[in-house]
């Protein structure tokens, strides 16, 4: 199993982001590691070469949600760094 990390840098809703990405690739995929909003999520690829977000694990108890478009959004800027 290896790892590397990239980062994300982008704007949302007026707000700036700046996000590790941890890609952990095993023996049948790669899977990419990011905590946003207070949130680890997990993003897999899908059979139509997108990714989803699969894995959702607060890192404090009484953490708010997280925004639903946000996670498509970084969704989407995994899927343009690695093609």
């Amino acid at each position: 199993m290896s790892a590397d990390t990239f980062t994300l840098k982008f704007e949302y809703k007026g707000h700036p982001h700046i996000l590790d990405v941890h890609a952990v690739s095993s023996q049948y995929k790669t899977v990419y590691k990011v905590t946003v909003e207070e949130h680890e999520i997990t993003f897999e690829p899908d059979e139509e070469g997108y990714v989803r977000a699969v894995k959702d694990n607060p890192l404090h108890e009484h953490s708010k949600s997280v925004d639903v478009a946000l996670l498509h959004h970084v969704a989407e800027l995994i899927v343009a760094h690695i093609q």
